[in-house]
């Protein structure tokens, strides 16, 4: 593997050269009403050109969502055409690790071969992003277990993860306040509908599926992961094992939320504290309209 030194002076020259081309309208996508954007560190809004600065610095950058809303998917599909970071690798969690995604073929087809459910992503939801990825020639590649693989690590409650991906965890493990924290994610994410014996399971996935992106990521740096907001997290997330791993290697974590509009006082500030060690940048949009997800909990 090359030192990320020579990643860090290619970038400089590759963004340096990408940049004298776009004129100031294409270097940057736009905040919509009623959306803002923040630095969670300093507590300030900041602009997307300030963003993708931060972004284009780091040597791996993961950038959630909320999986059922295509303005996050079009934010981000916006922000890749955007980067000005020429042949960095694109890792998402819709697709099985190992597999690189032929783009020469139609979307559909190259992403089904690597493991991409159309149904249950909803597609298509995520058209705009893999477009993104496609018209910019950026290589993508999967980075989640198989799902035969995420039934073996339930059953065994993480005893079937591979060599590789328990090396990483094991230098990741998280404290007692950590494992409280990924449980608490856990059991809202899941309307505190599941019954306790599950926890220890559920969290043995989702770390492995976390040590299975980070693992991609780190094979093919400079690297963006496109997944869901819970594997951006960096407290317990997939910034959280790089980390732990890796030190050396700048990583930068990116949420995309559904939250109404904050002002600038005390509520805002509290909000934005409560994210602290749990994001770098926030991209706020409006609350989607949907059906309350916990209805499905309740009529089973």
């Amino acid at each position: 593997m090359l030192p990320l030194v020579f990643f860090r002076a290619l970038r400089l020259f590759l963004g340096l050269t990408w940049l004298s081309v776009l004129s100031p309208a294409q270097a940057l996508p736009a905040l919509a009403e009623h959306e803002q954007l923040f630095q969670v560190a300093s507590g300030k809004q900041i602009t997307p050109s300030d963003l993708l600065h931060a972004l284009d610095q780091a040597d791996v950058s993961v950038w959630g969502e909320v999986h059922d809303n295509p303005r996050h998917h079009a934010l981000r599909a916006d922000l890749l055409r955007r980067m000005s970071t020429r042949g960095v690798t694109i890792v998402a969690e819709h697709m099985d690790a190992g597999k690189r995604i032929d783009m020469q073929q139609s979307l559909p087809v190259a992403l089904a071969q690597a493991g991409f459910d159309a149904k249950a992503w909803q597609w298509p939801l995520h058209q705009v992003l893999f477009e993104a990825v496609q018209q910019a020639g950026l290589a993508l590649y999967g980075g989640n277990i198989p799902a035969a693989q995420t039934r073996d690590v339930y059953k065994s409650q993480g005893a079937s993860v591979s060599n590789e991906l328990q090396q990483l965890l094991r230098q990741a493990t998280l404290d007692d306040t950590g494992l409280k924290l990924l449980r608490q994610e856990i059991d809202q994410g899941h309307c505190s509908a599941l019954p306790a014996h599950m926890f220890d399971a559920m969290i043995a996935v989702q770390r492995a599926r976390d040590a299975s992106m980070a693992s991609v990521l780190l094979q093919h740096l400079p690297s963006v992961l496109l997944a869901g907001n819970g594997h951006a997290w960096k407290h317990v997330g997939v910034p959280q094992i790089i980390r732990a791993n890796q030190p050396q290697v700048r990583v930068v974590s990116l949420l995309l939320l559904e939250q109404r509009p904050l002002s600038t006082g005390t509520d805002r500030d509290e909000w934005l504290q409560s994210w602290r060690d749990k994001a770098d940048f926030i991209w706020v949009t409006p609350v989607r309209t949907r059906e309350d997800p916990c209805l499905q909990f309740q009529k089973k």
